[in-house]
């Protein structure tokens, strides 16, 4: 019988691997975050697998890097993988070059969002959707008088990925909207519309609260942190997926209607916060209860005996 304090190995993206160690860290739960920048957090990695009750990677694969090849090497059995976004489209090319590991793909696998999970058993690994994505607590402030659109896009190169070309077109097609891009590597577009401004790395809680619409307009995503804190903040999202609280739309003149949409709400006085929007995120995504959630499926996969993986969870086999 494996009693607390639990420990976890956690391996992954390390932007989200410190915000998960940060949630679940402490009393009954031994969840560090360690860097991999250099050499000494990864020997301290290394030693949390050795020792560890269960080992979980955020980030996805078919096939073993050097953290799930010393998981298997240790013999853990205990392994947990979950699907964030990106991390799919390169397992998708490594299928496709015949490349896919037995073990790794028996693992339990988890993701971010009910389409990734989707796309994930496309690929032919048994894979549920486990709610991981949390946001601190915001007092929402009121939307602003002016009316304008945030978006965001971490770089050029990523330009189409994050559907830059739609920010562009519908930009210039709605002279009259102020539209903000933030977190661009390169802080400029060349030839971008007069309307729109675009910014670098910039603290986004004052751009949350200035923007009235957040629009993310992404080819391929798994679940947006930012798209999560637009609606903690009461703001109108539009994503390309389908999200509680927010409004799906494809392309580039759904994207008018519904900006336009709201535009007119808005002159008229008749666009209040995204009461939704705030509904959906106390009742999913606040960091207590994603806390209690993540930390139950953990010890419950901790004390199963064996895992089972058709169906992609922990249980106990008869």
């Amino acid at each position: 019988m494996i009693n607390p304090p639990y420990k976890i190995a956690v391996h992954g993206l390390p932007h989200f691997c410190r915000k998960l160690c940060a949630l679940v860290d402490g009393g009954e739960w031994n969840a560090p975050f360690r860097s991999p920048f250099h050499p000494v957090g990864w020997a301290q990695r290394l030693a949390d697998l050795a020792k560890c009750d269960l080992a979980f990677s955020w980030t996805g694969n078919v096939n073993p890097g050097l953290f799930l090849r010393t998981a298997q090497a240790l013999g853990k059995d205990k392994v947990i993988i979950l699907w964030c976004g990106s991390d799919i489209l390169f397992a998708a090319k490594e299928l496709k070059s015949g490349r896919k590991d037995p073990w790794v793909t028996s693992r339990i696998h988890w993701a971010v969002s009910p389409w990734l999970a989707e796309e994930v058993r496309a690929l032919g690994v048994s894979c549920e959707y486990v709610q991981m994505s949390f946001v601190p607590p915001v007092t929402p402030s009121p939307l602003p008088e002016d009316f304008s659109v945030l978006a965001y896009a971490p770089s050029l190169k990523k330009a189409e990925l994050y559907g830059v070309d739609q920010i562009l077109e519908v930009a210039a097609k709605l002279p009259a909207i102020p539209f903000r891009l933030v977190g661009l590597k390169e802080k400029s577009i060349p030839g971008a519309p007069a309307n729109l401004q675009v910014f670098g790395k910039v603290p986004l809680d004052k751009f949350l609260r200035k923007c009235t619409v957040y629009w993310r307009p992404v080819r391929h995503d798994g679940l947006s942190f930012l798209v999560l804190e637009a609606l903690s903040h009461g703001r109108h999202v539009i994503y390309s997926y389908p999200l509680s609280g927010c409004i799906q739309v494809s392309g580039v003149q759904d994207a008018i209607e519904q900006i336009t949409h709201f535009r007119d709400l808005h002159s008229s006085r008749a666009l209040p916060l995204n009461q939704a929007g705030l509904g959906v995120i106390a009742r999913d995504y606040d960091k207590n209860v994603v806390r209690q959630r993540i930390l139950q499926r953990w010890e419950d996969a901790i004390l199963a005996p064996l895992f089972s993986r058709s169906a992609g969870t922990a249980t106990v086999k008869e």
